[in-house]
Formats: C-alpha cells, structure tokens, sequence
C-alpha cells in the first residue's frame, strides 16, 4: 500500500497526521467510549490487537484506496491523541463525508470545531473540493450542532447500507465571497 505524505490538514492547536498501528491503544480507548459506540459503531474493538488490525485493514487501506481518510488529531503542544478527523468516502454518498470523534474529556474545548475547520480548509484549497457531506445518528445532537458551526446545512436522512442505519444528512459548499459583496 502507498499513502498520501501530506500534506495535512493543520491548525493553530492541532497536528494532523496518519494512524499507525503503533496507536492501538489510543484507538482501544476511542473506540471504547460509549458515545462512539453508540453514535457511530461498535467495531468489537476490546484490545490493542484489534485496534491494530482495525487501523491495518480499514483506517490505513481508505488512505491508500482514496488519498483520505480519518487522520489522527493530535495537540501540537504535547503530541498526545485526542480524536480523529477527515474524510470518508462513502460509495452510497455523492460528495465525500466529514467524519470526526474526539475523546470524551477533550470534548467541550473547541477541538471538534477547530479540527473540523481545518478539513474544511484543506479539502477547499489542497484538494479542491467544492461540496462535502456529514452524516450524523439521528440522536447526536452535539455533532449537529457542530456541523451546523462549520456551515453544513440539513439535508434530511439517508439510509446506509454500509452503516446499516438511517442517518440525518448534511450538506457543505464552499461559498466564496466577492470583494464589496460582503
């Protein structure tokens, strides 16, 4: 497999970089909380093994199938793991699928927005992307009102095969601003 060597998405406060299996354990942990279990999957992740070949054989193989995927966000400051944040291509969706989740007690400080942003950013000037989609579980109203932040605009429900649920959807264009318009 090949993977994109950047660049990345980037903030103020915020490294993104690729997941490797040297991060199981930081992903045991995410993908243990309930809040990712039940808004977003129960992958049956109860090890650092599992979580090893979950980064092997789904996180690492969209990055190298599509060039993105679900980058690990870490504080530049510390280098410690918080969250994951990116895109996802989903081949029931047309446009690609902001995807995120940040551990619990980093949640509340502005990183899901900050984090977000910055994809927004990369995937308009590095990529080149005009629209992008989110889908979030109909009960997640956090992540909601998060999309809602970041200028995604309801769009009603899909149901997903490859998630097998109904989720809301939402919608991103990147609108550009003429000088004097305002």
């Amino acid at each position: 497999m090949t993977f994109p060597l950047g660049p990345f998405p980037t903030s103020e406060r915020l490294r993104f970089r690729l997941p490797s299996p040297n991060d199981a354990v930081f992903y045991q942990t995410l993908m243990s909380e309930p809040d990712y279990k039940r808004f977003i999957h129960d992958y049956g992740i109860d090890s650092p093994e599992d979580a090893a070949t979950y980064i092997k054989s789904k996180s690492l193989v969209r990055f190298a199938a599509q060039g993105v995927g679900l980058w690990l966000v870490e504080l530049k400051e510390t280098g410690e793991p918080i969250g994951v944040c990116g895109l996802v291509v989903r081949k029931e969706l047309k446009y690609p699928d902001l995807g995120f989740a940040f551990l619990s007690g980093h949640r509340g400080k502005g990183y899901g927005r900050e984090a977000g942003q910055a994809v927004l950013d990369f995937s308009a000037g590095e990529l080149n992307l005009r629209t992008l989609c989110a889908i979030t579980h109909p009960d997640n109203d956090r992540s909601a009102n998060l999309l809602l932040k970041l200028g995604f605009e309801p769009s009603g429900q899909r149901h997903l095969e490859e998630i097998g649920s109904t989720a809301n959807y939402y919608v991103w264009k990147l609108r550009y601003v003429e000088a004097g318009l305002g």
